[in-house]
């Protein structure tokens, strides 16, 4: 491990901001979502009824769509920079991805250093972008078009839907355990959900290339 002093800002205000109202958007989509699917009276109850469970997963759907994108127009640039880390994969990328970066008991070999995100938080980013294109093209016509849509197309949206969130749900809760549980790498939890930094040590251990290129940039302080 690195004898680096000090910390590093790894996520800045409004990415934490993002990711809260998304993270919170997700959860009561996903329990509302399976509520509806698997009829669990339960789960509407608690939102006083399917009535108003089916109000709250249709407007929440909007601000879970809205929201990356008013990030995207008044973040352009750091958004572009994440699009770019997360689409250019590396030798050392794919070496991460055999070894898993040493997670997976069983899996050894050495972990190569890794940007940024490693090569399966890329891996990730792109399923959340491909599961959130796929939420938005199946939600808003089941919404707003279903008495207009053919009844076969109208339940391919939903297949696709259900799928798409079994899928996310999946992916969200290894990236929760990965991020918050796991010792090796739990400190990405408290990073982007709270200050935005993480101790320069940890990221010159895990985000070796990412750190060298902060060495003297202001994100690095004692």
């Amino acid at each position: 491990m690195s004898q680096v002093k000090g910390k590093v800002l790894k996520h800045a205000g409004q990415t934490r901001l993002m990711h809260w109202i998304h993270l919170i958007c997700f959860v009561i989509l996903g329990i509302t979502g399976l509520g509806f699917y698997f009829k669990i009276i339960t789960i509407d109850y608690i939102f006083g009824g399917i009535g108003n469970a089916s109000v709250v997963h249709r407007w929440l759907g909007v601000v879970f769509t809205v929201g990356p994108l008013l990030y995207i127009l008044t973040n352009f640039g750091r958004f572009s920079r994440f699009i770019d880390t997360i689409s250019t994969f590396t030798k050392d990328d794919f070496k991460w991805l055999k070894t898993m970066g040493g997670y997976i008991p069983g899996l050894k070999g050495e972990v190569p250093p890794q940007d940024k995100y490693n090569a399966g938080q890329k891996l990730l980013g792109w399923l959340v972008i491909i599961c959130c294109f796929l939420f938005f093209v199946t939600g808003f016509p089941m919404w707003l078009w279903r008495h207009a849509m053919p009844p076969q197309l109208l339940g391919l949206c939903y297949d696709i839907h259900f799928w798409d969130a079994v899928i996310a749900i999946l992916a969200v809760a290894g990236h929760f355990f990965l991020a918050a549980i796991h010792p090796k790498s739990r400190v990405e939890f408290a990073s982007m959900m709270t200050n935005g930094y993480v101790e320069a040590a940890v990221s010159a251990h895990h985000n070796e290339k990412w750190f060298a290129t902060l060495q003297n940039d202001s994100e690095l302080k004692a």
